[in-house]
């Protein structure tokens, strides 16, 4: 880069840099405000799937108890329907149809 003859070329020179760096000191401060407003939109985004992230743990937990609970229950629904199944088949073996014969 040649330095310019006189001292109004130097000058306009100067301007025009200055001028360029106004306009990039412009430019990046609207990207800071862009970046900053989309930074408090992600942080509050990020904070809300935190707390669904945990209702869903604790919806998790709840469904593994309940699961637990299930061979139980299973054991329960199978010793009534042996009993069912027992009171059915003792009228069948003594008379066939439930009535005592005479």
């Amino acid at each position: 880069m040649s330095s310019p003859a006189n001292p109004d070329e130097r000058f306009g020179e100067i301007e025009s840099v200055l001028n360029q760096l106004s306009n990039s000191q412009r430019h990046l401060l609207t990207a800071q405000v862009l970046m900053t407003d989309r930074l408090s939109r992600a942080e509050a985004l990020i904070e809300q799937l935190a707390d669904q992230g945990l209702k869903t743990s604790k919806r998790l937990d709840r469904l593994a108890e309940k699961v637990q609970a299930l061979p139980d229950s299973q054991k329960h629904t199978d010793s009534n329907i042996e009993a069912l199944t027992e009171m059915l088949r003792q009228p069948i073996e003594r008379g066939g149809n439930g009535r005592t014969s005479h």
